[in-house]
């Protein structure tokens, strides 16, 4: 268990004061998915610094616990258990592996623990009309906006013909589920290849063999890889040798430091979509919604870390900014059920992700747009186009 204690004394500048708020976090340290894990991490702890010196919740300081799941929904299980029966928090943010999400909505609706969760829900449970969560909601847009978005984008460049493959995660493989789908009806085909691999594959040599079988086989105007950042670099630098010509595009995962690995001119012209421009929102254009935000949480995030964040560390520091959010609506930290209430009834509240709202009948997904698409050019990611 990893805590973030906060500060109790009153300073010159103001921070919180009093009780603090137990809040607990699970997130993923050890296992395929620390290294998204991690970011989450320290984009929480970032935000209950930035906090707790500028009043905390309700003018209480926030205590963050944190237990690692190792990547495992039994381990997830069993840190928020303990979170609950042994810590005795007050509040739960995450978990951040999107498998243990419906459990950890299931624990928190028995104990009426108020949860702002991670996302995006899988597209089953959006279109199962998902349960009826009253403790709960999940924060990041599900794979319908990101097909919405990416449909625009395709539409954007003109393309007619596309080959895309995915990793198992599961937005990448439901986002081109839908887009094959909308593809008739918007003047585009998708074939999405069968073949996919785990956040564990190290020999990607064999798959850039079948993608080029599969390639060669028509004329495809562009390529969609919808992998992790660590699989999105040697992908694309190995299509690239291999003579592909055409415009590669990865996912929002892909929006990330981590593809700039092999060397910036490895993934020179790879273009890349994320979920709200946080990946270098200094490009984004002057209207942007939450650019201000972003622009002061990236600066943030340097100072503290040295290297600028992520999408996963937003959703780290997202957490929080809702929870706030709530408990100013409620007027209350202690009112659970008032905040419970406040939570599931907040609009167009600005967070790293974009512009986020809830209703009673709809807490699995609060981003509704703020798609952006990017292009790497000289190590940076450059601003192509909102699009959604």
């Amino acid at each position: 268990t990893e805590t973030t204690a906060a500060p109790t004394e009153t300073t010159a500048g103001g921070p919180a004061t009093g009780e603090p708020v137990k809040v607990g976090l699970v997130t993923s340290l050890t296992g395929p998915s620390a290294s998204p894990g991690l970011s989450v991490k320290q984009g929480a702890e970032l935000a209950v610094k930035y906090l707790n010196e500028n009043g905390g919740l309700a003018g209480r300081p926030v205590e963050l616990f944190i237990e690692d799941d190792a990547s495992e929904v039994t381990g997830m299980v069993a840190g928020l258990t303990k979170l609950m029966e042994q810590t005795k928090i007050d509040y739960f943010v995450g978990p951040f592996i999107q498998y243990g999400h419906e459990a950890a909505r299931d624990m928190c609706e028995g104990a009426e623990m108020v949860m702002v969760g991670t996302g995006p829900p899988t597209l089953e449970q959006q279109q199962a009309g998902s349960k009826q969560y009253k403790w709960s909601v999940m924060m990041s847009s599900g794979p319908a906006v990101h097909a919405d978005g990416y449909t625009e984008m395709i539409k954007a460049h003109g393309y007619k013909n596309i080959l895309a493959i995915s990793d198992v995660l599961s937005i990448h493989n439901e986002t081109l589920d839908l887009l094959v789908k909308a593809g008739p009806d918007n003047g585009f085909t998708l074939n999405k290849m069968p073949d996919t691999f785990g956040f564990d594959q190290q020999d990607f040599q064999p798959l850039l063999n079948r993608m080029m079988e599969e390639f060669n086989k028509a004329q495809y105007d562009a390529v969609f890889i919808e992998v992790n950042p660590i699989a999105a670099p040697v992908l694309y630098k190995g299509l690239v040798a291999l003579g592909v010509k055409v415009p590669i595009h990865g996912s929002p995962a892909a929006a990330h430091p981590a593809i700039f690995m092999m060397g910036p001119e490895a993934v020179e012209g790879f273009y890349v979509t994320d979920s709200g421009g946080i990946v270098n929102p200094a490009a984004l254009p002057d209207d942007w919604p939450v650019k201000s935000l972003q622009m002061d949480f990236v600066q943030r995030y340097v100072d503290a870390y040295g290297q600028g964040p992520d999408f996963f560390a937003a959703c780290g520091s997202d957490y929080f900014t809702v929870l706030k959010a709530a408990v100013d609506a409620a007027g209350t930290v202690d009112d659970k059920e008032a905040v419970r209430n406040a939570l599931q009834n907040l609009t167009d509240v600005k967070t790293l992700q974009g512009l986020l709202t809830f209703t009673p009948d709809e807490t699995t997904e609060g981003i509704y747009g703020q798609m952006v698409e990017f292009q790497v050019k000289g190590a940076q990611f450059t601003f192509v186009r909102g699009l959604n």
